[in-house]
């Protein structure tokens, strides 16, 4: 359809932080700059995500054995964006991972993770539709349902108190399944031995992301101005170059014509 509306957690979150790098992203589709970190935490995921499919789908050899295929065959799919640093500090993460799952299924608290990358798309209302992707789905040993999302940051501050983007992951979740009466999620901070930020959605909660996602519909249907709002963020966005607002908000001697890009 033709005003057909797709959204996802990263556009929402886009447009909320600013508009104009929105319209450069989703409405002009200006192409992105692929940056070490975004490499890092693709190979990242990929390791982690072949891992655990392994299992998923029969796999009995140790984890060590399993682990290391899946970092090999991730070098692979990403030789050409490679470079020796991000190849070592992804070892080093997944080293880190291995040690820990390995303690876990010594002691018996290893959770079951039933999907890696698991998908969504489904009609919210009128021709809105809301998609994306799961990093992972776990059931624990309490047998709570449990999604998860894997972050590369450094700086885990930003995380702290933002549930939105696991509230809708609890909420596609919910859509499968209505009988659900309570999920976990959880943010694992890769760079960070793999540690947890986790929260427990009750129902009533997950529910609440619809009108969340039907005001940003609303807003994003209706928008026709896309203006920017400098931060100091600008710094690392990907348009920051085609963005007049943004470069003067990094370097201010701009204003005064100081300074040429």
């Amino acid at each position: 359809m033709a005003d057909e509306l797709r959204l996802s957690v990263s556009k929402c979150k886009t447009y909320a932080q600013c508009k104009k790098q929105f319209e450069f992203n989703y409405i002009l589709k200006f192409p992105k700059k692929e940056r070490d970190y975004h490499v890092l935490g693709k190979l990242c995921h990929k390791v982690l995500e072949d891992f655990h499919l392994d299992y998923i789908n029969g796999a009995v050899a140790p984890y060590h054995i399993a682990i290391g295929k899946a970092f090999r065959g991730a070098c692979n799919e990403f030789a050409q964006s490679l470079t020796p640093v991000i190849k070592k500090e992804c070892w080093d993460m997944i080293n880190q991972y291995l040690k820990i799952i390995t303690e876990n299924k010594k002691n018996n608290l290893e959770s079951k993770v039933i999907a890696c990358e698991k998908s969504f798309s489904f009609l919210i209302e009128d021709n809105f539709i809301l998609n994306g992707f799961i990093d992972r789905v776990q059931i624990d040993n309490d047998d709570v349902l449990h999604i998860a999302d894997y972050k590369t940051t450094k700086n885990i501050k930003y995380l702290k108190n933002d549930w939105f983007q696991l509230l809708t992951y609890a909420y596609a979740i919910y859509q499968e399944d209505p009988s659900i009466k309570k999920i976990r999620g959880s943010y694992i901070l890769l760079r960070h031995d793999f540690k947890y930020i986790t929260k427990e959605f009750d129902i009533s909660e997950i529910l609440t992301v619809k009108d969340t996602f039907v005001k940003y519909a609303k807003s994003i249907k209706e928008e026709d101005k896309y203006e920017a709002n400098p931060t100091t963020l600008c710094g690392w966005c990907d348009y920051l170059e085609f963005c007049e607002p943004g470069k003067q908000k990094v370097n201010p001697k701009l204003i005064s014509g100081e300074v040429s890009w």
